[in-house]
């Protein structure tokens, strides 16, 4: 019983960090338009999106379809790796700019 408690307790946390730093990437949007911090944006609301996917599909809310490559789930694949793809070219793009 104390193992399902955890869980909750792991997705909720997941649920309101990821919530949020959306919201704080959101108000920081309304400031700032410059590329490089539109991708760490873009990267910190898909992220949001991905822990919001993976809560539903947990508690069978939605149903996911098992697409796979080389036997990984390629849905939970791109919602993992692209958030975080735009990240690193938002920092990318800022080191290239420092470097002026």
């Amino acid at each position: 019983m104390t193992a399902g408690v955890d869980h909750v307790s792991i997705v909720f946390l997941d649920l309101v960090l990821s919530g949020v730093a959306a919201f704080c990437a959101i108000m920081l949007w309304s400031l700032i338009r410059e590329p490089a911090w539109m991708l760490v944006i873009i990267g910190t609301i898909l992220r949001f999106g991905e822990v919001v996917f993976q809560t539903l599909s947990r508690f069978g809310i939605i149903v996911i379809a098992e697409v796979e490559l080389a036997g990984l789930p390629l849905f939970w694949l791109l919602m993992r790796g692209v958030p975080l793809l735009f990240v690193i070219a938002g920092i990318v793009v800022m080191i290239r700019n420092l470097r002026v």
